[in-house]
């Protein structure tokens, strides 16, 4: 859903001084009555319904009947905010079209963005201060053809379209040249689209080891994931990295709650697995946490794209080089001076142990994001993506996408409407202005012979969301 702009409503009638509301991840609203309730929140009246939003969404609200009633020093005042949103508004309509995007460079990247300016100054600023920290311990340098092209967009719709990227995926790097960072900005979830920055950033900074070849599997994903915990501080103006990746560690835990335990020799000589971004992650950590370890495995990583002892195949692009995929575990067990396959058994019980006895915050937030990925992997997991879901909501979750992913899940797979609709009605509730929650709320009740609310739901997502073509479509075929 693009940033709420309310462009349907252009046809009612003019208002000098429209009731508008700001929120914090960027949207507004505007020319629909509102009145504040008792605890803070603000009351909109669509024409299909009522719809409450939580104090702790909003930004800045202006209601003219405040400002009716206000007297002369409050109403200057009244006056001013109105004036200073009025062009904040103006601003996000021009930013809600790829082709109005706002572009600036700073020592390391190129940017173009349509997010909103206080999303993109930190997102900026966290971009600059991640390359900083990652070269202190790699020694890359800035390539000589220029900064690399970061493009953040303001909603996933034109990020898909824009940049081309299939649905599911949340964001990449393109490694061949013109290289390129693409991401967009997830309103329900700005930590996920911090997430994705780091972990595709971190494709570019590995690359800058050797920009002519490519980084395996493993341990590139890996590495991608251990960096993607990493938490900018904005008023500390401080960077930390390689943090707990809770939601990683959830699906380890997972794992060996089944009694599946990761071999090391098959972690490392597999070209490509899923488990690179979670096991493989807890190798990393173990090893970069580890004074016993932490040169060796830095040593590793750059033999394999610096190394000369190293057999390399054409990728076919670019002048691109690849490492043959026999490579791998040869030049982890030289590099970790591993002499034979009992000492790499010894060094997997040695990452066991520190699995199960160190990493143990596995969080509600941790849960949370390890069922959304699993939800958006391929091929779909949806037994594991239930229960990591149905835990995070057990230990207390407020985020409303878990909520309506676990409710698509029962619906579809179980055919469990019963259950499937509160957790939708708590979507909405958590998160009242996301029109996908409402038709998929509308579906539900319609399977359950209440079509008459299912199709006022309808209605009022599209009030919610008037540029979305398919509840048009939902609404004829109800």
């Amino acid at each position: 859903m693009r940033t709420v702009l309310a462009a349907a409503l252009l046809a009612a009638p003019a208002l000098a001084a429209p009731d508008t509301l700001c929120l914090k991840d960027g949207r507004v609203l505007e020319g629909m009555p509102m009145e504040r309730s008792q605890d803070g929140g603000i009351l909109v009246k669509f024409k299909n319904g009522d719809v409450k939003v939580p104090a702790a969404l909003v930004l800045d609200v202006l209601l003219d009947a405040e400002a009716a009633t206000a007297d002369a020093a409050k109403g200057a005042e009244i006056k001013k905010r109105q004036e200073e949103r009025r062009k904040y508004v103006e601003e996000l309509k021009s930013l809600a079209e790829w082709r109005n995007r706002r572009k600036e460079s700073t020592k390391h990247f190129d940017f173009e963005y349509t997010v909103p300016p206080h999303v993109f100054a930190e997102f900026r600023d966290t971009m600059e201060a991640y390359y900083t920290e990652f070269s202190k311990l790699w020694s890359i340098k800035q390539p000589k053809d220029g900064r690399l092209l970061v493009c953040f967009y303001g909603d996933e719709e034109t990020f898909h379209q824009v940049s081309g990227a299939g649905y599911g995926i949340l964001g990449y790097f393109r490694f061949v040249k013109p290289l390129e960072l693409d991401i967009y900005y997830d309103r329900l979830d700005a930590d996920l689209t911090e997430d994705v920055m780091f972990h595709e950033a971190n494709h570019y900074l590995q690359k800058l080891l050797n920009p002519a070849v490519n980084m395996p599997h493993f341990p590139g994903e890996s590495l991608a994931e251990y960096y993607g915990a990493s938490a900018w501080d904005p008023k500390a103006k401080k960077l930390t990295v390689g943090l707990m990746q809770d939601e990683r560690l959830a699906e380890v835990k997972t794992d060996i709650d089944a009694g599946k335990m990761m071999k090391l020799e098959e972690l490392v000589s597999t070209p490509k697995m899923y488990e690179h971004y979670t096991w493989g992650w807890s190798l990393v950590h173990f090893l970069m946490n580890s004074p016993k370890h932490e040169k060796k495995f830095l040593k590793f990583v750059n033999t394999l794209v610096n190394g000369g002892d190293v057999k390399r195949e054409a990728f076919g692009l670019d002048g691109l080089s690849d490492v043959a995929e026999t490579e791998v575990l040869r030049l982890f067990m030289k590099s970790l001076d591993l002499k034979n396959k009992d000492a790499l058994t010894a060094l997997e019980g040695e990452w066991h142990h520190y699995v199960k006895e160190n990493l143990k915050a596995v969080t509600t937030r941790g849960l949370e994001k390890a069922g959304l990925k699993v939800v958006a992997s391929y091929p779909p997991r949806p037994i594991k993506a239930k229960n990591l879901l149905q835990k995070a909501i057990d230990a207390g979750s407020q985020d409303p996408d878990v909520h309506d992913k676990l409710a698509g899940l029962l619906a579809r797979e179980d055919n469990d409407f019963a259950k499937a609709i509160p957790l939708w009605r708590k979507a909405i509730e958590l998160e009242p202005l996301t029109a996908r929650y409402y038709s998929n709320l509308a579906h539900a009740l319609e399977k359950k012979g209440q079509a008459d609310e299912g199709k006022r739901l309808l209605a009022l997502a599209k009030e919610l969301d008037p540029d979305d073509p398919w509840l048009d479509l939902d609404l004829r075929g109800f």
